[in-house]
């Protein structure tokens, strides 16, 4: 899966990474743009313990708020796993198409 290819690679390259990026708006959208792509608790509780000490002041609060937005997913995907009756009405509204 591409999104876990490129945790892994930001995770991997980290120190390389904010050594070429320090003080460059790219860092905050790098990391933006990985971890808003995950939908579980527990990938939100991964990347948190990741940055737990590698945070920089230039993409703080970007982290902030991509680890609300995983966690507004996470919510969302749990809540629809919960509807019995979504895959039938998907089908149902597929078949109007």
């Amino acid at each position: 899966d591409a999104r876990e290819t490129a945790w892994s690679w930001l995770k991997e390259n980290w120190d390389r990474i904010t050594k070429t990026f320090a003080a460059s708006a790219i860092l905050s959208d790098y990391v933006k743009s990985i971890v808003t792509l995950f939908t579980s608790k527990e990938k939100e509780a991964e990347i948190s313990q990741f940055f737990a000490t590698r945070t920089k002041p230039g993409f703080k609060r970007a982290l902030k708020q991509s680890l609300e937005n995983v966690r507004i997913s996470a919510r969302w995907v749990d809540g629809i796993r919960g509807e019995a009756e979504l895959a039938q009405t998907v089908h149902d509204l597929l078949i109007k198409l």
